[in-house]
């Protein structure tokens, strides 16, 4: 599960309709539906990073000049599906000693993760270390497979990913999930089949250990509440608040565990989170990772609030039954109306690709990466997405968004058109709501 922008899982491939599964699915190893959990170094030190990020893009790109980073599939969470086979023995290439160690690590920290959520695994996970060329293979292996499993899918989650800015015209998911993996993530969860990997070049460092207990809270969770949500994959908003609810949890506990460091391992962590290297991350699409970020800020965030009023316990229900919204993760309660608009689809003019919603939290991420604030975004009342090939064959969307109230509707328009004129989309109103056209 991963701290920092991890892959949100098929773009619109985890959040289309899915057609009734063809027989020879049924013998399928793992189910379509699984979901990737993965760790970014992006958001170790989360409110540092984001707090640097919103800085830099607001101090910086006012000119519309945006950073490129990372995007993927429709705005769901993390979904996406794993049918890879299992690591083989010798990619980690750990010693006996170094397997002793983990081992060992592995058995404190489940203690840890199991007092803090006062009860207790079903079953002790087994963790990987792998290196960054090993993690980066398995990863796009199982996306490799996943795309060649689901065309259709495939086909939808990069034309929302292009017509929405997150990828370029051009882009490829496997090369832009090369740059994110090998540049950026830590640890990945795969709960269809429980295999846990945390990056590391053969030594368990402080970093390596909080990926450990942030991972194994996936596996906890996965084992208590089933982290496979098939039925999230018609609504891309629900499943973003579903991967708050997951990541928040991971990031709650993992905090929660660096707190117990002494003053100078704490100090030792941070810099070896300090001395990180990013790759090219950073040439990926800002506003995706700001989107994908967001799920353990927010997440976090949105978790500790409950656990002050309803105790430890509150990690267990969100996980069990995810907020319907972004926006009640993001929200505080009662700042804002939290009943949903039901806005339909927009008729468009070609072949649909995709239907759902975006959600607060997409709103957010692309009108932050331009210079507006989260509150650009606060007030939204409900929207409806169409993702849809052209007649001239161009990758293109049609969103409509409803705000609470005049105001509301008034600031996401001014933190729309900035977007608009760095992307090249189309703004419209009908009525009460906004209407944004745009085509890779």
């Amino acid at each position: 599960g991963g701290r920092g922008g991890a892959r949100g899982g098929g773009f619109a491939g985890s959040n289309r309709p899915h057609p009734a599964a063809d027989p020879a699915a049924a013998d399928a190893e793992v189910s379509r539906f699984s979901l990737w959990f993965l760790r970014s170094v992006l958001v170790v030190a989360t409110a540092v990073v984001l707090a640097f990020a919103v800085q830099a893009i607001v101090s910086l790109l006012d000119d519309d000049k945006l950073a490129d980073l990372p995007a993927t599939t429709t705005p769901t969470g993390l979904g996406i599906d794993e049918v890879v086979d299992p690591v083989e023995a010798a990619a980690s290439e750990t010693s006996a000693d170094e397997q002793a160690e983990l081992d060992a690590f592995v058995d404190e920290a489940i203690v840890f993760i199991e007092e803090a959520r006062r009860r207790d695994f079903l079953e002790r996970p087994d963790v990987e270390l792998v290196d960054v060329d090993t993690m980066t293979r398995i990863v796009l292996d199982d996306l490799e497979s996943e795309l060649a499993a689901d065309p259709e899918g495939s086909t939808a989650s990069l034309a929302f990913a292009r017509s929405i800015g997150f990828f370029g015209p051009d882009d490829d998911m496997l090369d832009v999930y090369d740059v994110l993996v090998s540049g950026g993530v830590l640890g990945v969860y795969f709960p269809s089949s429980a295999r846990l990997l945390v990056r590391s070049n053969g030594e368990l460092t402080l970093s390596a250990k909080a990926t450990v207990v942030h991972e194994l809270v996936h596996a906890f969770d996965d084992q208590h509440f089933d982290l496979d949500r098939p039925e999230l994959s018609a609504d891309g908003d629900a499943a973003w608040a579903f991967t708050a609810a997951v990541e928040g949890s991971a990031t709650v506990i993992e905090d929660l565990w660096r707190d117990s460091l002494s003053a100078a391992e704490q100090a030792r962590l941070a810099a070896e989170e300090a001395a990180f290297e990013f790759g090219d991350i950073f040439s990926l699409d800002f506003g995706f990772l700001l989107y994908q970020t967001a799920v353990y800020d927010h997440g976090n965030t949105w978790l500790n609030r409950r656990i002050s009023e309803e105790g430890i316990s509150a990690i267990d229900d969100a996980v069990a039954n995810p907020a319907a919204s972004s926006e009640t993760v993001i929200e505080a309660p009662g700042t804002v109306d939290l009943s949903i608009v039901d806005v339909p689809f927009p008729d468009v003019d070609g072949e649909v690709l995709w239907q759902g919603s975006g959600g607060q939290a997409l709103i957010e991420a692309i009108t932050v990466a331009v210079g507006g604030t989260p509150d650009t975004a606060s007030g939204w009342g409900g929207d409806a997405l169409s993702v849809y090939r052209d007649s001239a064959g161009r990758e293109c969307l049609r969103w409509t968004i409803a705000m609470d109230t005049p105001q509301d509707r008034k600031e996401l328009r001014a933190g729309l058109d900035q977007w608009a004129a760095g992307v090249g989309a189309d703004l419209s109103e009908l009525g009460d709501w906004i209407r944004i056209d745009r085509c890779a």
